[in-house]
């Protein structure tokens, strides 16, 4: 969905919440009062209406910010997962390994983006390996990311 269309979606569901209140303001039958009391009245209740509309729209619009906002880092993390993963299969020394990587990157640009790398690999050697890679692809895309290695050694069986 682009944020447009989340616009118009927000605001197509919340204009049946103002609808009824625009109704019952205009259905209120006057009450009688002299002088000045009556002006403020009428005008107090109409910059309530302004400001509770203002309110909404306002929270409408960070809703729409922040939806735009996760969605633009969940498309970083991806990016970045298959960037990790490409590279990992172009290794001749990994090939056919069940090795996964998951990136999450966060809602706010100033934390780190956390990439776990598990699986399975014969060696010690094959697992430095794989790490090395991940590092390197990863600092290649973003300078700040941390790893969680849940890598384990398990030697091939003896036929």
């Amino acid at each position: 969905m682009r944020p447009g269309e989340a616009l118009q979606s927000f605001v197509a569901i919340l204009s049946p919440l103002a609808l009824p209140a625009t109704l019952a303001w205009a259905q209120a039958a006057p009450t009688p009062r002299r002088g000045e009391a009556a002006a403020s009245g009428n005008g107090a209740s109409s910059v309530a209406m302004v400001v509770f509309v203002l309110g909404v729209l306002v929270i409408v619009g960070v809703g729409v910010k922040l939806y735009d906002l996760r969605r633009r880092r969940q498309s970083e993390a991806v990016w970045l997962q298959v960037q990790i993963s490409d590279a990992l299969m172009r290794e001749q020394s990994l090939f056919g390994l069940p090795i996964i990587t998951m990136a999450r990157a966060p809602l706010w640009r100033g934390s780190p983006a956390t990439i776990e790398v598990a699986g399975q690999v014969p060696s010690p050697q094959a697992r430095e390996t794989a790490l090395r890679i991940v590092r390197a692809e990863a600092g290649r895309i973003r300078s700040d990311f941390q790893i969680e290695d849940r890598l384990a050694v398990v030697p091939p069986r003896a036929a």
